[in-house]
């Protein structure tokens, strides 16, 4: 707050600084203040952390308690990075979790991206039909972790039935074993109705004696070993001859810059 009242009115608390205020544990609490500051700004105090901008848009500040910070979707588009696309995702799931509507995020992202990847990355995960993109994405990541861990191929996208009928399509299916993994999606992706569908299909297939795991496009990204592991665990157990000495210490991530060894 004092950094931001050095900087002058025109001022905002932002990036990492913001993020603090809006509760996006995700980015560490930073070292020194940041701060926005319209371009030619000058006399800021060396402590501060000073970003410049052409233009601070009022749809861009938020006013709490008589302090200026950047908004919740102009905070993420300021800390959205092009070099780490899988972590901006998340913080832009976080981001929803804390109460960012898709379209505002949208709209702030497309008003700002300006050449900038991050910026523009935000606006394509965003965009109105983006979610069938990811899982299809999801998908083909999860079958490369899969093969990569030494598992038999599932069967992909399958119609499983119980007594009442349709159960639903599930993800990766390993009928030999009756071992199931489900992907899902970014959460900014599902409506409550779908994740109440969801633990509804669950239930079901437990009882008819399926194993099933679940794991979360985060998962994929960032534990892939973790996630292979899981599977296997499932698979063993359900009498699969799987070697889990022959499981990878580190699997890559095909177009991702994130990789997992094991500790």
């Amino acid at each position: 707050m004092s950094a931001w009242l050095l900087c002058g009115p025109s001022a905002a608390i932002s990036h990492a600084s913001a993020a603090v205020h809006h509760r996006l544990y995700r980015i560490g609490a930073p070292t020194r203040p940041h701060v926005t500051v319209p371009h030619g700004r000058r006399h800021v105090p060396a402590a501060v952390k000073v970003h410049s901008t052409r233009e601070l848009d009022k749809a861009d500040v938020l006013t709490v308690g008589g302090v200026d910070y950047t908004t919740l979707a102009r905070t993420v588009c300021d800390l959205a990075d092009g070099q780490d696309p899988w972590e901006t995702l998340a913080l832009v799931d976080d981001a929803v979790a804390r109460g960012a509507k898709q379209r505002w995020l949208h709209q702030r992202s497309s008003a700002l991206a300006n050449g900038r990847t991050g910026v523009v990355l935000v606006g394509a995960a965003t965009a109105p039909h983006a979610a069938p993109e990811f899982r299809s994405w999801l998908e083909r990541t999860a079958a490369h972790v899969y093969r990569v861990a030494g598992l038999p191929d599932p069967e992909w996208n399958v119609a499983v039935r119980d007594h009442h009928g349709l159960v639903g399509i599930v993800d990766a299916l390993w009928p030999a074993w009756r071992v199931i993994a489900e992907k899902e999606g970014l959460r900014f992706h599902t409506t409550p109705e779908q994740r109440r569908d969801d633990a509804k299909r669950f239930n079901r297939l437990a009882d008819s004696q399926y194993s099933v795991r679940r794991f979360s496009w985060e998962d994929v990204v960032h534990a892939p070993v973790e996630v292979a592991a899981a599977v296997m665990r499932a698979l063993r157990a359900a009498g699969a001859d799987l070697d889990p000495a022959r499981l990878p210490r580190r699997i890559d991530l095909p177009g991702a810059v994130r990789s997992q060894t094991l500790s």
